[in-house]
């Protein structure tokens, strides 16, 4: 086994063999600081390995970090924000009108239907048995903490109700979640969120659609993994989803292979949760304010590399869309 290289030896790497002019104290704290394998190594390419960016200085990479670690520090909020109302929204109207607002009456009251499709009974026993297993980890945890929000009702001999169990709940427990309301219940919260389409949307899970495929950007942004490349992406569209998205904002071509798909999804969120109208205009413009933060630190190859064409059309269509 090779012995580890040094900081003096990765930066020697990165002249002879990268060819990437790095020297000086500043920028050997800045390899320290951003690492090696996580930096530079993270940040050589766009979306795959062989898509290379092509530096010629370390300060052409730091630009590229730290345009990251802003982009994260912009999408951050907006997707706290996002999940907690979309928890909230979904959550009040599960147990309207209903006599008890435990999960497991909800479970038996408000899904239901469809008992002969051996898909969705499966997703909705898998539902079941995630909350439960989550409850009882919560339940464990709160052993020693002043904070016993599972405990205070298991005590007392309570089923806990479901606004606790949405507080443990990930966004894709969320979504599956919604994805196994009966579809009578789909449908109030579409139209709720003025989200639903019967045309294009035929089975009411437009909801779930979107937020399974925030989740991976907000896991992404969250645990300070990479974002501007939108390399988080673990699925493809939802067919169903890019119609509607395309629709919705006259804006095609929507592949979720570049960041501005997401924030083009995020906004169609926002805009139907945001009390104040401002979110979803705000981020934009600081989505766009990163970006030319971005193209006045890199030279014009790298900039086209990690802002793909396109970007701008779709953010002046988003912004009509939003206006």
């Amino acid at each position: 086994m090779s012995s580890p290289q040094t900081i003096n030896g990765l930066m020697r790497h990165l002249r002879n063999d990268c060819h990437i002019n790095i020297k000086g104290g500043v920028q050997k704290k800045q390899l320290i600081s951003y690492g090696y394998y996580h930096g530079y190594k993270g940040y050589r390419f766009y979306a795959k390995r062989t898509n290379r960016i092509p530096y010629s200085d370390f300060e052409e990479v730091v630009a590229v970090i730290e345009y990251d670690n802003e982009l994260k520090s912009i999408f951050y909020p907006e997707l706290m924000f996002t999940e907690t109302a979309i928890k909230n929204i979904v959550c009040n109207e599960s147990v309207f009108r209903l006599k008890s607002s435990t999960f497991e009456y909800i479970f038996r009251e408000r899904m239901s239907d469809n008992s002969l499709n051996v898909k969705l009974q499966s997703k909705r026993l898998r539902l079941r048995n995630s909350v439960y297993s989550k409850l009882a980890e919560k339940y464990q945890r709160e052993e020693n903490s002043d904070n016993q929000m599972v405990r205070h009702f298991y005590n007392r001999g309570e089923d806990a109700p479901l606004w606790v169990v949405f507080e443990i709940l990930y966004l894709s427990d969320l979504a599956s979640f919604f994805e196994c309301l009966n579809k009578q219940m789909r449908i109030k919260i579409l139209s709720e969120l003025n989200m639903l389409d019967t045309y294009i949307d035929t089975n009411a899970g437009m909801l779930s659609y979107a937020l399974y495929t925030v989740k991976a950007m907000r896991n992404a942004v969250a645990h300070n993994g990479i974002v501007f490349d939108s390399r988080f992406r673990d699925r493809r569209i939802n067919k169903a989803l890019k119609k509607w998205i395309e629709k919705e904002t006259n804006i095609n071509n929507i592949t979720l292979y570049s960041l501005i798909d997401y924030l083009i999804i995020l906004c169609c969120i926002l805009k139907r949760i945001d009390f104040s109208g401002e979110r979803a205009m705000h981020l934009i413009e600081s989505y766009e304010r990163a970006n030319l933060r971005l193209k006045e630190r890199v030279n014009v190859d790298i900039y086209d590399k990690v802002i793909t064409s396109g970007v701008e059309s779709k953010i002046i269509k988003l912004k009509q869309y939003l206006g």
